[in-house]
């Protein structure tokens, strides 16, 4: 029986995107998504673990619709290193 793509860990648990971001000194990480049509709230919750775990701290999140699909703009801000 073959595992999908969530179930045999493929996804880092850190968004490489931000720890570059992080690296690199910004005080502010942006980033919009396109839900998931059928699970959204897990795939928010996904997105914000795997940057929250980079080292940012959501702190503004905003929904709006993409044609069929709804996105979620978010600001994240540096957490004390």
């Amino acid at each position: 029986m073959s595992l999908s793509h969530h179930e045999s860990g493929g996804l880092s648990p850190l968004d490489g995107h931000a720890v570059r971001c992080r690296e690199r000194g910004d005080a502010e990480h942006h980033r919009s998504i396109r839900l998931h049509p059928v699970h959204p709230e897990r795939n928010l919750a996904l997105y914000v673990r795997r940057i929250e775990a980079a080292g940012w701290c959501l702190t503004e999140r905003a929904f709006s619709d993409d044609g069929a699909y709804r996105r979620c703009s978010m600001r994240f801000t540096r957490t004390a290193s």
